[in-house]
This record gives C-alpha cells, sequence and structure tokens, in this order.
C-alpha cells in the first residue's frame, strides 16, 4: 500500500527557510501554519510578542498589528483590506530576510501603530537605541536615547525640546 504525500505548502515552505535545520536564530519570526499546512489567520511573533492577520498567502492585512497587552484583532472577519498606509509600506519594505529566506538579526523595522501610523517613539530592538517621529517617519532632531537612558515623552515633547534648545544655545 503506497503512502501519498502531498507536497510543501507555501507556509510549510516559509517557516521551513526560517528555521532550516530546525533551530530558528534568536528573535526570528516563525511562520505559523495548521494542519494542513495553510497559513493560520492570525500570526504573532515569539520573540516581540507583535501579533496581526494574514491573508491566505501570509501578507499582513493592512492594520491588524497589535502590540503585546493590547488587544487582539478578530482575524476571522470577513471585513475588507484597507490600503496599507506609508508606515506599513515602510515596514513591509525592510529586509528582514536574506537572499536564502534566513532572517537578518539586527534589521530596524519601524512600528505602526493599529490605523498604521508612525509610532512616535520608534526603538531599534537590537540596539536599545530610541528616538521620536513625525508622523512621516522622520526622526525628531535631538530625540535620540541610548540604551539604558531615560526615554523621552514623543507625544508631548517633554525632555526633547529642552535638549534640541541646549545643543542650539552651545552653538
Amino acid at each position: 500500500m503506497a503512502v501519498s504525500v502531498r507536497p510543501k505548502t507555501q507556509c510549510e515552505r516559509h517557516r521551513d527557510r526560517t528555521s532550516s535545520d530546525g533551530f530558528p536564530p534568536p528573535g526570528a519570526y516563525i511562520p505559523q501554519c495548521d494542519q494542513n499546512g495553510l497559513y493560520l489567520p492570525e500570526q504573532c511573533h515569539g520573540s516581540t510578542g507583535h501579533c496581526w492577520c494574514v491573508n491566505s498567502s501570509g501578507q499582513e492585512r493592512a492594520g491588524t498589528r497589535t502590540r503585546p497587552g493590547s488587544p487582539r484583532v478578530d482575524c476571522r472577519t470577513d471585513e475588507p483590506e484597507r490600503p496599507k498606509t506609508h508606515c506599513e509600506h515602510h515596514r513591509d519594505s525592510v529586509q528582514t530576510t536574506s537572499p536564502d529566506g534566513l532572517p537578518l538579526v539586527g534589521a530596524y523595522v519601524p512600528q505602526c501603530d493599529e490605523n498604521g501610523l508612525y509610532v512616535p517613539e520608534q526603538c531599534h530592538g537590537s540596539t536599545g537605541y530610541c528616538w521620536c517621529v513625525d508622523s512621516r517617519g522622520q526622526e525628531r532632531a535631538g530625540t535620540r536615547t541610548g540604551p539604558g537612558s531615560p526615554s523621552v515623552d514623543c507625544r508631548t515633547g517633554v525632555g526633547w525640546v529642552n535638549k534640541l534648545l541646549l545643543k542650539i544655545s552651545s552653538c
């Protein structure tokens, strides 16, 4: 009696590329597939705690990404997908995998809120540096802080405005 083996699905191949030896690199996102090999509608990054909804080809659905501790979106709804925002395009364009499909450690990935706008405080997960950005994702002068430094309040400008004024007055 012959046992038929189905070919691997897109999700399974994606998952295998991420973890070719069975041991994914620390911090790597591993796609989650169901028992039929299809992408689970909700994907979560084990290291960051962010979750999002995907379509049948594994592409993130705009406006569905949630941060750790925030309420999750119902990924089973059939609402039409809204167009992606500048922040979401920026985030999606970041090269987070090598040509071999392996995750790149240390790549900066912009953070967008649930409406697709830039989160006012952006942080580089690998270096620990944080900074404030405007609505276009451009860094605000004088707002960058290093690892272990107190962060500035990017919503009110408290801290970075004084830092910027000190920098200007010392010129």
